[in-house]
């Protein structure tokens, strides 16, 4: 199945944001460019009050998708270079300055999450009077900190009245991860000690964050493989995947939707969503879309 074949499955829009302002608009970038600002809406609330209704056929969401903050393996791309990352230090688990087997977030990577939390998050759901009607992410390591550390800076705003208030839920969607193989930083360790490490982790904001995963998720990891290096192809299939079990959880009434993830599942995303690609995005950064779902039958 290839991208064109399901191009009009997933579907963004243009007319919303500077990364996607018309059809047929160059890429951009994000390192010069705000590809964030709005342009034909003063604030989220008019842009989301102006997304197009449902049809029989169709549903429309404001999709939101957070790159984690910096890892230590994306530290050791900075410190070795990109030409030395991938001939060897990515096929190692770590270095003396840390190990990067399902990475997690350096002190910077944290920090960079914090900011995206307080600077461009808050002031969203602000805008918008209410949270994402449903949370996604990656199940690697540095999604879940990412995640908590990001969300934490709204929910710290947020009036706890019960106790169903307290609790977060959080679908980890097992196909919307890195690319796969070789790279150790993208092999998922086993789910008990991921659970152990992060199921119902109590935020400073007092929520507990509950991660959901599928019926008989597997303990190890069965999609990376440590002698094939996926293609973007094979990549772009699989992320498909994830999109449509992400889609296929919403009802037409959750229509503002965040997803934590990776530079290549956002790349990937956006290649499945036919918009055009948002180039150097900065770890712990956003983007974001109005995607146009075709409904399962």
């Amino acid at each position: 199945m290839t991208i064109t074949e399901t191009e009009h499955e997933f579907e963004s829009l243009p007319g919303y944001f500077q990364a996607y302002p018309t059809l047929g608009c160059t890429p951009i970038d994000s390192s010069k460019e705000d590809h964030l600002k709005l342009i034909n809406h003063e604030t989220w609330k008019q842009l989301y009050d102006s997304i197009p209704e449902d049809t029989d056929t169709h549903t429309y969401k404001l999709l939101v998708l957070a790159r984690h903050g910096e890892g230590y393996h994306n530290a050791a791309i900075k410190r070795y270079g990109q030409a030395k990352w991938d001939s060897y230090w990515s096929f190692l688990n770590g270095d003396e300055y840390g190990e990067w087997i399902d990475s997690r977030l350096t002190p910077l990577g944290r920090k960079q999450v914090e900011a995206t939390g307080s600077d461009i998050l808050v002031p969203l759901v602000d805008e918008m009077g209410f949270l994402p009607h449903r949370f996604f992410s990656s199940p690697l390591r540095r999604c879940l900190e990412t995640f908590m550390k990001s969300w934490n800076c709204v929910l710290q705003g947020q009036e706890l009245t019960e106790e169903d208030d307290r609790k977060l839920v959080i679908h980890v969607i097992e196909n919307l991860r890195e690319t796969l193989g070789e790279h150790t930083c993208d092999k998922r360790v086993n789910h008990s000690t991921t659970t152990e490490e992060y199921q119902n982790c109590l935020l400073p904001s007092g929520h507990t964050v509950h991660w959901t995963y599928a019926e008989e998720y597997p303990e190890e990891d069965q999609l990376w493989l440590a002698d094939h290096r996926e293609t973007e192809k094979e990549m772009d299939q699989r992320i498909h995947v994830g999109l449509r079990e992400m889609f296929d959880k919403l009802d037409d009434n959750e229509r503002f939707v965040s997803l934590t993830c990776h530079e290549g599942v956002i790349a990937s995303t956006l290649r499945n969503l036919n918009h055009p690609p948002v180039l150097k995005l900065d770890t712990g950064k956003i983007v974001c879309t109005v995607v146009k779902v075709q409904k399962s039958l």
